[in-house]
C-alpha cells in the first residue's frame, strides 16, 4: 500500500516548506519531495505505468492544507482511569506501596478508552503513559502509538522511564495516612535509600551471591545503569533542585516532568542542559506548588537552550488541547516553529525516539497529520491522521 501526499504546506528541517510530493509505504516515509529548493530524498515512486497490478496508491491533494509529523504528549495517564468512568477506574497510582519501581502502567493500558479517539482529534499520534505521582518512587511508564486494538500490538517501549515523584503530593499522600514521609527531606530520603539499595543488589548480583530476585530492585536495575531515564515530578524550583542533585549523585539520566517553576531557575537548567516537559498549563493556579505557573516557561527555558515538550498531563487536561497550550506558548513570545518542535521533535528526543519519530524523514514512522489549517490555529482540525502508514482519521 503507497499514500502519495501532494502540495500543500509540510513542516520539514524546522519549517513549513511548500510540498511536491510525500509517499508513505507500508509503515515508514518512503520519499519527500520539496518544490522550493527541488530537494529530492527517497527512492523514486514507480511510474504510474508500471505499477504492479495488485498495488495500490491512493493520491491525496493536500492544497491549502498543513502537513506536520504526528504529535507526541510525552507525560500522560491516559487510559489508567478511562474517559467517563473516571475513579471507579482508577490504575493511576499504588497509593499505598511508598515505593513501587515494580509496577508498570503498561498492565494497565486499554486501548478502548475513548480518550485514544480524542487524542487521534488532536493530531496526537504517541503518548507516553506513566503512573501518578502519589509514591517517591512510581513505578514504570511506557510509550504508545494512539491507534490499534491491543496495547501489544501499539507499544513501542513498555517501560521507558522511572516515574519519581517531589514536592506536594507524596508529602500530602504520606502525611494525611501519617506515615513516613510527610516532608521533602523525607521524600528525598526513601529515593536515595532505594537507589542505594539497587546500587548494592547489582553488586550482589554480579557476583551471584544471592539466590532470590527482588522484583522492586530489579526494576531499578535500568535505572542504576543508565538505559532509562528518571522522569521526574516536579513544580516548584526547590523540587527541580532536589531532583538534579539525586540525579548528579547517582549518575542518573532525567527527565523534568510539570517544570512549573523552571522560568525561575531557567539560567541553572540550561546550565544542565535540561529536558524539560512542561505543563499543564490550562489549569488553574489551584496549589500552592503552582503558584507560578506561566505559559512564558517554554520561551524562556528554550531561550536558555533547554530541550522543552509540552504536555496535557491527560486527564487533568483534555488531551486535545495540546496545540492549544503551544498557542498560548508562541501567544506568550515563544517562535511558532520552535512551539511545533516542542510537540514532535524535542518530545522524540525526550522519549528517545528522535531516530524514528518526531519528524517528516525519509524512513522515519509514517506519522503524519494533514490539518486543514494551522495547526496551532485551535479552529483547525486533521483533515487525515497516519499513524504507522494506516489512516486513523479521515474528515473531509
Amino acid at each position: 500500500m503507497k499514500t502519495v501526499l501532494e502540495k500543500g504546506q509540510i513542516f520539514y528541517q524546522g519549517k513549513f516548506q511548500e510540498l511536491e510530493k510525500l509517499i508513505i509505504e507500508n509503515d515508514k516515509i518512503a520519499e519527500i519531495s520539496i518544490v522550493s529548493n527541488k530537494l529530492k530524498k527517497g527512492k523514486a515512486l514507480p511510474a504510474a505505468t508500471k505499477k504492479k497490478s495488485d498495488e495500490i496508491v491512493e493520491t491525496i491533494d493536500c492544497t491549502g492544507k498543513y502537513i506536520v509529523p504526528g504529535f507526541i504528549d510525552p507525560h500522560t495517564h491516559i487510559s489508567l482511569e478511562q474517559d467517563g468512568i473516571g475513579h471507579a477506574d482508577s490504575d493511576t497510582n499504588e497509593v499505598f506501596g511508598l515505593v513501587t519501581p515494580q509496577i508498570k502502567a503498561y498492565d494497565a493500558v486499554k486501548m478502548r478508552d475513548k480518550a485514544f479517539k480524542d487524542a487521534i482529534n488532536g493530531g496526537i499520534t504517541t503518548v507516553m503513559i506513566t503512573p501518578g505521582s502519589a509514591n517517591p518512587i512510581g513505578g514504570q511508564a511506557c510509550i504508545v502509538k494512539t491507534f490499534g486494538r491491543l496495547i501489544d500490538e501499539c507499544c513501542i517501549k513498555d517501560s521507558c522511564a522511572m516515574k519519581f515523584a517531589f514536592g506536594e503530593n507524596p508529602k500530602g499522600v504520606y502525611g494525611n495516612q501519617k506515615k513516613f514521609p510527610s516532608t521533602r527531606m523525607g521524600t528525598a530520603a526513601v529515593i536515595r535509600e532505594w537507589l542505594m539499595k539497587t546500587q548494592d543488589y547489582l553488586k550482589r548480583k554480579k557476583n551471584k551471591e544471592f539466590k532470590e530476585r527482588d522484583i522492586k530492585l530489579e526494576a531499578l536495575i535500568p535505572l542504576i545503569e543508565g538505559k532509562i531515564p528518571v522522569r521526574a515530578h516536579a513544580h516548584q524550583a526547590d523540587d527541580i533542585i532536589t531532583a538534579y542533585r539525586i540525579a548528579q549523585e547517582f549518575n542518573l539520566d532525567i527527565v523534568f516532568d510539570h517544570c512549573t517553576e523552571g522560568h525561575l531557575i531557567s539560567k541553572e537548567l540550561g546550565k544542565w542542559k535540561a529536558k524539560a516537559v512542561v505543563g499543564p498549563s490550562l489549569t488553574g493556579r489551584s496549589k500552592p506548588e503552582v503558584a507560578h505557573k506561566s505559559f512564558e516557561t517554554p520561551k524562556i527555558l528554550t531561550d536558555e537552550g533547554c530541550v522543552v515538550a509540552l504536555t496535557t498531563d491527560y486527564p487533568v487536561i483534555s488531551i486535545e488541547a495540546l496545540n492549544v497550550t503551544a498557542a498560548l506558548a508562541v501567544k506568550y513570545g515563544l517562535n511558532e516553529d520552535k512551539a511545533i518542535k516542542c510537540l514532535t521533535e524535542n518530545a522524540a528526543f525526550i522519549l528517545g525516539l528522535d531516530k524514528r519519530l518526531g519528524k517528516i524523514e525519509v524512513g522515519f514512522d509514517a506519522d503524519i497529520v494533514v490539518w486543514n489549517g494551522h495547526p496551532l490555529d485551535t479552529r483547525s482540525n486533521p483533515n487525515y491522521v497516519f499513524i504507522d502508514g494506516i489512516k486513523a482519521l479521515e474528515r473531509k
